[in-house]
Protein backbone atom coordinates (compact mmCIF):
# COMPACT_ATOMS: atom_id res chain seq x y z
CA UNK A 1 0.00 0.00 0.00
CA UNK A 2 1.50 3.10 -1.33
CA UNK A 3 2.24 5.51 2.17
CA UNK A 4 0.22 9.07 2.78
CA UNK A 5 3.04 10.93 1.69
CA UNK A 6 3.05 9.39 -1.65
CA UNK A 7 2.33 11.99 -4.52
CA UNK A 8 0.28 8.93 -6.10
CA UNK A 9 -2.64 7.64 -3.99
CA UNK A 10 -4.28 4.01 -4.65
CA UNK A 11 -6.61 4.32 -7.73
CA UNK A 12 -8.90 2.36 -5.27
CA UNK A 13 -12.35 3.63 -3.58
CA UNK A 14 -12.70 3.46 -0.28
CA UNK A 15 -16.71 2.55 1.03
CA UNK A 16 -17.13 2.84 5.04
CA UNK A 17 -20.00 0.58 5.80
CA UNK A 18 -21.68 -2.49 4.46
CA UNK A 19 -25.02 -2.24 4.82
CA UNK A 20 -27.36 -1.68 1.78
CA UNK A 21 -25.91 1.65 0.79
CA UNK A 22 -22.28 0.60 1.50
CA UNK A 23 -22.36 -2.37 -0.34
CA UNK A 24 -24.80 -2.01 -3.34
CA UNK A 25 -22.26 1.17 -4.52
CA UNK A 26 -19.53 -1.19 -4.24
CA UNK A 27 -20.91 -3.43 -6.37
CA UNK A 28 -22.11 -1.10 -8.90
CA UNK A 29 -18.74 0.41 -9.12
CA UNK A 30 -16.93 -2.78 -8.99
CA UNK A 31 -19.33 -3.80 -11.82
CA UNK A 32 -17.78 -0.90 -13.92
CA UNK A 33 -14.66 -1.89 -13.35
CA UNK A 34 -13.58 0.94 -10.63
CA UNK A 35 -11.44 -0.84 -7.82
CA UNK A 36 -13.56 -0.21 -4.84
CA UNK A 37 -12.80 -1.65 -1.14
CA UNK A 38 -14.97 -1.83 1.83
CA UNK A 39 -14.44 -1.07 4.92
CA UNK A 40 -16.59 -2.33 7.81
CA UNK A 41 -15.93 -1.77 11.80
CA UNK A 42 -17.93 -4.85 12.53
CA UNK A 43 -15.59 -8.07 12.79
CA UNK A 44 -18.36 -10.59 11.82
CA UNK A 45 -21.57 -8.72 10.24
CA UNK A 46 -24.45 -10.93 10.40
CA UNK A 47 -26.98 -10.08 8.22
CA UNK A 48 -29.57 -9.49 10.66
CA UNK A 49 -32.22 -6.42 10.78
CA UNK A 50 -35.85 -5.56 10.34
CA UNK A 51 -37.85 -6.45 7.17
CA UNK A 52 -37.82 -4.31 4.79
CA UNK A 53 -40.22 -3.12 2.17
CA UNK A 54 -38.49 -2.53 -1.36
CA UNK A 55 -40.47 -0.12 -3.54
CA UNK A 56 -41.17 -0.39 -7.62
CA UNK A 57 -37.92 2.28 -7.63
CA UNK A 58 -35.42 0.12 -5.39
CA UNK A 59 -36.56 -3.40 -7.34
CA UNK A 60 -35.81 -1.43 -10.38
CA UNK A 61 -32.62 -1.15 -8.74
CA UNK A 62 -32.00 -4.96 -7.90
CA UNK A 63 -33.38 -5.44 -11.58
CA UNK A 64 -30.13 -3.66 -12.79
CA UNK A 65 -28.04 -5.58 -10.36
CA UNK A 66 -28.88 -8.84 -11.96
CA UNK A 67 -30.07 -9.45 -7.76
CA UNK A 68 -34.08 -9.05 -8.33
CA UNK A 69 -35.14 -12.52 -8.92
CA UNK A 70 -33.46 -13.44 -5.61
CA UNK A 71 -35.20 -11.33 -3.96
CA UNK A 72 -38.67 -12.22 -5.55
CA UNK A 73 -37.71 -15.89 -4.24
CA UNK A 74 -36.94 -14.86 -0.77
CA UNK A 75 -39.76 -11.98 -0.30
CA UNK A 76 -43.29 -11.90 -0.39
CA UNK A 77 -44.93 -9.60 -2.98
CA UNK A 78 -48.05 -6.82 -1.09
CA UNK A 79 -50.17 -5.17 -3.19
CA UNK A 80 -51.41 -2.86 -0.47
CA UNK A 81 -50.62 -0.77 2.30
CA UNK A 82 -53.77 -0.59 4.86
CA UNK A 83 -54.05 1.04 7.94
CA UNK A 84 -57.01 2.10 10.49
CA UNK A 85 -58.08 2.99 13.85
CA UNK A 86 -59.58 0.64 16.51
CA UNK A 87 -63.37 1.94 15.63
CA UNK A 88 -62.91 0.76 12.11
CA UNK A 89 -61.95 4.08 10.71
CA UNK A 90 -59.61 3.46 7.60
CA UNK A 91 -56.67 5.99 7.96
CA UNK A 92 -54.43 4.35 4.69
CA UNK A 93 -55.62 2.89 2.02
CA UNK A 94 -52.95 2.58 -1.11
CA UNK A 95 -52.66 0.17 -3.70
CA UNK A 96 -49.85 0.09 -6.04
CA UNK A 97 -51.71 -0.89 -9.14
CA UNK A 98 -53.89 2.09 -8.61
CA UNK A 99 -50.69 4.05 -10.10
CA UNK A 100 -49.66 1.13 -12.10
CA UNK A 101 -50.93 -2.81 -12.66
CA UNK A 102 -47.57 -3.70 -12.64
CA UNK A 103 -46.83 -2.53 -9.26
CA UNK A 104 -46.23 -3.97 -6.27
CA UNK A 105 -44.36 -3.40 -3.10
CA UNK A 106 -41.72 -6.48 -1.64
CA UNK A 107 -41.27 -7.31 2.06
CA UNK A 108 -38.01 -8.74 2.19
CA UNK A 109 -36.08 -9.50 5.56
CA UNK A 110 -32.95 -7.35 5.76
CA UNK A 111 -30.92 -10.14 6.16
CA UNK A 112 -31.86 -11.95 3.19
CA UNK A 113 -31.35 -8.65 1.11
CA UNK A 114 -28.19 -8.65 2.61
CA UNK A 115 -27.13 -12.32 2.07
CA UNK A 116 -27.74 -11.17 -1.92
CA UNK A 117 -25.56 -8.16 -1.60
CA UNK A 118 -22.99 -9.62 0.09
CA UNK A 119 -22.72 -12.63 -2.13
CA UNK A 120 -22.61 -10.48 -4.95
CA UNK A 121 -19.62 -8.48 -3.11
CA UNK A 122 -17.64 -11.97 -3.12
CA UNK A 123 -18.83 -13.11 -6.82
CA UNK A 124 -16.96 -9.77 -8.01
CA UNK A 125 -13.79 -9.70 -5.69
CA UNK A 126 -14.19 -6.62 -3.57
CA UNK A 127 -11.87 -6.44 -0.92
CA UNK A 128 -14.04 -5.89 2.43
CA UNK A 129 -11.91 -5.09 6.02
CA UNK A 130 -13.72 -6.56 8.69
CA UNK A 131 -12.90 -5.41 11.79
CA UNK A 132 -11.49 -2.04 10.40
CA UNK A 133 -12.93 1.04 12.73
CA UNK A 134 -12.25 4.31 10.22
CA UNK A 135 -12.39 7.41 12.79
CA UNK A 136 -11.18 9.55 10.49
CA UNK A 137 -9.79 11.10 7.29
CA UNK A 138 -8.18 13.67 5.48
CA UNK A 139 -8.32 15.15 2.10
CA UNK A 140 -6.32 16.51 -0.65
CA UNK A 141 -6.09 17.23 -3.75
CA UNK A 142 -5.00 13.58 -5.04
CA UNK A 143 -6.50 12.20 -2.56
CA UNK A 144 -8.81 10.77 0.65
CA UNK A 145 -6.33 9.30 3.78
CA UNK A 146 -8.06 7.26 6.12
CA UNK A 147 -7.24 6.92 9.85
CA UNK A 148 -8.65 3.80 12.12
CA UNK A 149 -9.20 3.03 15.08
CA UNK A 150 -6.70 0.55 16.97
CA UNK A 151 -5.57 -2.05 16.04
CA UNK A 152 -5.08 -1.60 12.61
CA UNK A 153 -2.25 1.44 12.82
CA UNK A 154 -1.71 1.66 9.45
CA UNK A 155 -3.24 4.52 7.62
CA UNK A 156 -4.79 3.91 4.10
CA UNK A 157 -4.75 6.13 1.07
CA UNK A 158 -7.53 5.62 -1.66
CA UNK A 159 -8.42 8.03 -4.66
CA UNK A 160 -12.02 9.01 -3.05
CA UNK A 161 -14.03 8.13 0.17
CA UNK A 162 -18.19 7.13 0.42
CA UNK A 163 -19.51 7.10 3.48
CA UNK A 164 -22.13 5.10 4.11
CA UNK A 165 -22.14 4.05 8.05
CA UNK A 166 -25.35 5.36 8.73
CA UNK A 167 -27.87 7.73 10.16
CA UNK A 168 -25.83 8.13 13.60
CA UNK A 169 -22.13 8.51 11.75
CA UNK A 170 -19.15 10.18 13.31
CA UNK A 171 -17.43 10.66 10.13
CA UNK A 172 -20.02 12.46 8.34
CA UNK A 173 -19.07 15.49 10.51
CA UNK A 174 -15.98 15.81 9.40
CA UNK A 175 -16.90 17.11 5.71
CA UNK A 176 -17.00 20.71 5.56
CA UNK A 177 -20.34 21.34 4.58
CA UNK A 178 -23.36 22.72 6.79
CA UNK A 179 -25.67 19.70 8.31
CA UNK A 180 -27.34 18.27 11.29
CA UNK A 181 -28.44 14.94 12.83
CA UNK A 182 -31.34 15.19 15.03
CA UNK A 183 -32.57 12.31 16.93
CA UNK A 184 -36.28 11.28 16.35
CA UNK A 185 -38.21 11.60 19.64
CA UNK A 186 -39.85 8.13 18.93
CA UNK A 187 -38.40 4.75 17.92
CA UNK A 188 -39.61 1.54 17.78
CA UNK A 189 -39.50 -2.43 18.79
CA UNK A 190 -39.54 -4.59 16.31
CA UNK A 191 -38.60 -8.55 15.39
CA UNK A 192 -39.80 -11.51 12.79
CA UNK A 193 -42.18 -13.76 14.28
CA UNK A 194 -42.82 -16.84 12.59
CA UNK A 195 -46.26 -16.83 10.35
CA UNK A 196 -49.04 -18.87 12.69
CA UNK A 197 -50.43 -21.20 10.93
CA UNK A 198 -53.68 -20.28 8.83
CA UNK A 199 -53.12 -16.15 8.85
CA UNK A 200 -53.29 -14.81 5.84
CA UNK A 201 -51.79 -11.39 5.39
CA UNK A 202 -50.82 -10.07 1.44
CA UNK A 203 -50.36 -6.55 2.32
CA UNK A 204 -48.90 -4.33 4.77
CA UNK A 205 -51.76 -3.78 8.05
CA UNK A 206 -51.30 -0.62 10.20
CA UNK A 207 -53.58 -0.06 13.29
CA UNK A 208 -53.37 3.47 14.75
CA UNK A 209 -54.10 5.14 18.38
CA UNK A 210 -53.80 8.72 16.88
CA UNK A 211 -50.24 9.18 16.80
CA UNK A 212 -49.32 7.59 20.31
CA UNK A 213 -49.90 4.05 19.34
CA UNK A 214 -48.71 2.24 15.98
CA UNK A 215 -48.47 -1.22 15.50
CA UNK A 216 -47.71 -2.36 12.20
CA UNK A 217 -47.63 -6.11 10.99
CA UNK A 218 -45.70 -7.06 7.01
CA UNK A 219 -44.65 -10.18 5.09
CA UNK A 220 -41.46 -10.28 4.65
CA UNK A 221 -40.93 -14.09 3.44
CA UNK A 222 -37.76 -16.43 4.25
CA UNK A 223 -34.51 -15.21 5.51
CA UNK A 224 -32.54 -17.97 3.05
CA UNK A 225 -34.57 -20.74 0.46
CA UNK A 226 -34.66 -22.80 3.17
CA UNK A 227 -36.08 -20.76 6.19
CA UNK A 228 -39.66 -20.47 7.63
CA UNK A 229 -41.82 -17.50 6.41
CA UNK A 230 -42.03 -14.90 8.59
CA UNK A 231 -44.24 -11.61 9.48
CA UNK A 232 -42.23 -8.35 10.68
CA UNK A 233 -43.91 -6.46 13.94
CA UNK A 234 -43.20 -3.18 14.62
CA UNK A 235 -44.06 -1.76 17.64
CA UNK A 236 -43.98 2.78 18.29
CA UNK A 237 -42.43 3.76 21.10
CA UNK A 238 -41.26 7.34 22.38
CA UNK A 239 -37.54 7.43 23.09
CA UNK A 240 -38.35 8.01 26.86
CA UNK A 241 -40.08 4.30 27.30
CA UNK A 242 -37.96 2.64 24.73
CA UNK A 243 -35.06 2.35 26.88
CA UNK A 244 -37.05 1.18 30.05
CA UNK A 245 -39.86 -1.42 28.41
CA UNK A 246 -38.58 -4.17 29.64
CA UNK A 247 -39.25 -3.08 33.14
CA UNK A 248 -42.01 -1.17 32.63
CA UNK A 249 -44.98 -2.32 30.88
CA UNK A 250 -42.65 -5.55 30.46
CA UNK A 251 -42.58 -7.86 27.77
CA UNK A 252 -46.60 -9.05 28.93
CA UNK A 253 -47.26 -5.76 29.33
CA UNK A 254 -46.58 -4.71 26.07
CA UNK A 255 -47.90 -7.76 24.34
CA UNK A 256 -51.67 -6.67 26.45
CA UNK A 257 -51.03 -3.50 24.77
CA UNK A 258 -50.54 -4.62 21.43
CA UNK A 259 -53.82 -7.15 21.34
CA UNK A 260 -55.64 -4.65 22.69
CA UNK A 261 -55.03 -1.81 19.68
CA UNK A 262 -55.42 -4.63 16.95
CA UNK A 263 -57.05 -7.98 18.15
CA UNK A 264 -56.69 -9.51 14.80
CA UNK A 265 -52.99 -9.31 15.85
CA UNK A 266 -53.14 -12.01 18.74
CA UNK A 267 -51.75 -15.12 16.82
CA UNK A 268 -48.73 -13.17 15.70
CA UNK A 269 -48.29 -11.45 18.83
CA UNK A 270 -48.50 -14.77 20.89
CA UNK A 271 -45.24 -15.87 18.62
CA UNK A 272 -43.44 -12.89 21.38
CA UNK A 273 -42.17 -15.46 24.02
CA UNK A 274 -39.29 -13.07 25.26
CA UNK A 275 -37.98 -10.30 25.57
CA UNK A 276 -34.25 -11.07 24.07
CA UNK A 277 -36.94 -11.36 20.64
CA UNK A 278 -37.22 -7.65 20.44
CA UNK A 279 -34.43 -4.76 19.31
CA UNK A 280 -35.15 -1.30 19.56
CA UNK A 281 -34.80 0.98 16.63
CA UNK A 282 -34.18 4.55 17.09
CA UNK A 283 -33.71 7.14 14.04
CA UNK A 284 -32.47 10.23 12.99
CA UNK A 285 -33.25 13.18 10.78
CA UNK A 286 -30.40 13.62 8.83
CA UNK A 287 -29.87 16.83 6.58
CA UNK A 288 -26.64 18.17 4.60
CA UNK A 289 -26.84 21.18 2.33
CA UNK A 290 -25.31 18.86 -0.34
CA UNK A 291 -24.22 15.70 -0.04
CA UNK A 292 -20.06 15.76 -1.56
CA UNK A 293 -17.00 17.79 -0.13
CA UNK A 294 -14.41 17.56 -3.13
CA UNK A 295 -13.49 13.68 -2.94
CA UNK A 296 -15.91 12.38 0.17
CA UNK A 297 -19.26 11.66 -0.74
CA UNK A 298 -22.17 10.85 1.54
CA UNK A 299 -25.06 8.38 0.66
CA UNK A 300 -28.02 6.15 2.12
CA UNK A 301 -28.94 6.58 6.09
CA UNK A 302 -25.47 8.61 6.55
CA UNK A 303 -26.59 11.00 3.63
CA UNK A 304 -30.77 11.67 4.40
CA UNK A 305 -31.60 9.41 7.41
CA UNK A 306 -35.14 9.86 7.93
CA UNK A 307 -37.90 7.80 9.72
CA UNK A 308 -39.52 4.70 8.95
CA UNK A 309 -42.80 5.78 7.87
CA UNK A 310 -42.29 6.65 4.46
CA UNK A 311 -40.84 3.10 3.97
CA UNK A 312 -38.34 4.34 1.56
CA UNK A 313 -35.09 3.62 3.82
CA UNK A 314 -33.59 0.62 1.28
CA UNK A 315 -34.84 1.88 -1.58
CA UNK A 316 -32.87 5.26 -1.34
CA UNK A 317 -30.18 3.95 -0.77
CA UNK A 318 -30.33 1.32 -3.53
CA UNK A 319 -31.27 4.61 -6.06
CA UNK A 320 -28.27 6.43 -4.55
CA UNK A 321 -26.00 3.60 -5.91
CA UNK A 322 -27.34 3.19 -9.10
CA UNK A 323 -26.98 6.68 -9.90
CA UNK A 324 -23.23 7.08 -8.27
CA UNK A 325 -22.69 4.17 -11.21
CA UNK A 326 -24.46 6.22 -13.46
CA UNK A 327 -22.65 9.46 -13.11
CA UNK A 328 -19.16 7.57 -12.24
CA UNK A 329 -19.84 6.04 -16.06
CA UNK A 330 -19.82 9.73 -17.50
CA UNK A 331 -15.92 9.88 -16.33
CA UNK A 332 -14.37 12.55 -15.47
CA UNK A 333 -12.15 13.13 -11.82
CA UNK A 334 -13.88 12.06 -8.73
CA UNK A 335 -14.88 15.47 -7.02
CA UNK A 336 -16.96 15.73 -10.95
CA UNK A 337 -18.56 12.51 -10.26
CA UNK A 338 -19.68 13.44 -6.75
CA UNK A 339 -20.99 17.29 -7.90
CA UNK A 340 -23.14 15.26 -11.38
CA UNK A 341 -24.48 12.38 -7.85
CA UNK A 342 -25.68 15.46 -5.49
CA UNK A 343 -27.34 17.55 -8.77
CA UNK A 344 -29.05 14.32 -10.21
CA UNK A 345 -30.18 13.21 -6.61
CA UNK A 346 -31.27 16.66 -5.37
CA UNK A 347 -34.83 16.43 -6.41
CA UNK A 348 -36.15 13.29 -5.10
CA UNK A 349 -33.86 13.37 -1.76
CA UNK A 350 -35.46 16.52 -0.64
CA UNK A 351 -39.20 15.79 -1.25
CA UNK A 352 -38.56 12.50 0.87
CA UNK A 353 -36.59 14.22 3.55
CA UNK A 354 -39.82 16.91 3.17
CA UNK A 355 -42.49 14.24 3.76
CA UNK A 356 -40.65 12.66 6.61
CA UNK A 357 -40.51 15.65 8.43
CA UNK A 358 -43.78 16.28 7.61
CA UNK A 359 -45.87 12.88 7.93
CA UNK A 360 -44.15 11.57 11.10
CA UNK A 361 -45.39 13.81 13.37
CA UNK A 362 -48.81 12.51 12.19
CA UNK A 363 -48.14 8.83 12.71
CA UNK A 364 -45.24 8.76 15.87
CA UNK A 365 -46.17 11.68 18.44
CA UNK A 366 -48.42 12.92 21.49
CA UNK A 367 -50.21 15.55 18.83
CA UNK A 368 -53.37 15.69 18.64
CA UNK A 369 -54.31 18.04 15.58
CA UNK A 370 -51.59 16.10 13.87
CA UNK A 371 -53.31 12.44 13.66
CA UNK A 372 -56.77 14.48 13.02
CA UNK A 373 -55.51 16.52 9.96
CA UNK A 374 -54.10 12.98 8.60
CA UNK A 375 -57.11 10.90 9.14
CA UNK A 376 -59.06 14.38 7.25
CA UNK A 377 -56.30 14.66 4.78
CA UNK A 378 -56.28 10.84 3.74
CA UNK A 379 -59.93 10.22 4.40
CA UNK A 380 -60.57 13.46 2.08
CA UNK A 381 -57.82 13.14 -0.07
CA UNK A 382 -58.69 9.70 -0.99
CA UNK A 383 -62.10 10.78 -2.99
CA UNK A 384 -59.80 12.63 -5.48
CA UNK A 385 -58.13 10.11 -7.87
CA UNK A 386 -55.27 12.99 -8.07
CA UNK A 387 -54.78 13.13 -4.46
CA UNK A 388 -54.77 9.70 -4.06
CA UNK A 389 -52.46 8.79 -7.21
CA UNK A 390 -50.22 11.44 -5.53
CA UNK A 391 -50.13 9.66 -2.40
CA UNK A 392 -49.69 6.11 -4.10
CA UNK A 393 -46.38 7.28 -6.07
CA UNK A 394 -44.87 8.45 -2.56
CA UNK A 395 -45.40 5.15 -1.22
CA UNK A 396 -43.96 3.87 -4.34
CA UNK A 397 -41.10 6.08 -4.29
CA UNK A 398 -41.39 7.65 -7.89
CA UNK A 399 -41.99 11.35 -6.70
CA UNK A 400 -39.34 14.20 -7.49
CA UNK A 401 -41.37 17.18 -6.47
CA UNK A 402 -45.14 17.95 -4.49
CA UNK A 403 -47.38 18.14 -7.61
CA UNK A 404 -44.83 16.68 -10.23
CA UNK A 405 -41.85 15.05 -11.36
CA UNK A 406 -41.53 11.18 -11.87
CA UNK A 407 -38.22 9.89 -10.97
CA UNK A 408 -36.06 8.19 -14.21
CA UNK A 409 -33.80 5.58 -13.42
Amino acid sequence: MISPSSDLPERSVAIVGSGVAGAAAAIRLAELGVPVELYEAVAEPQPIGAGLLLQPTGQQVLQAMGLLDGALTLGHCLGRLFGDTPTGRTVLDMSYQRLDPDYFGLGIQRGALMGLLWQRLQQLGVPWHRGAAVDGFEQDASGVTLRFAKPRPEPARHVALILANGSFSRLRSQMKIRQHARTFPWGAVWTVLPVPEGFALNELRQRFRAARQMLGLMPVGRPHPQGERGINLFWSLPLTELSRWRDTPGLDGLKRQMVELFPAAAPVVAGLHDASQLREARYADVWMERWHDGRVLAIGDCAHGMSPQLGQGANLALIDAHVLAQQATAGGDWPAVFARYSHHRSAHLRFYSQASRGLTPMFQSHAVVAPWLRDQFFGWGGRFPFIHKQSIATLAGTKTGWLFGRLKL
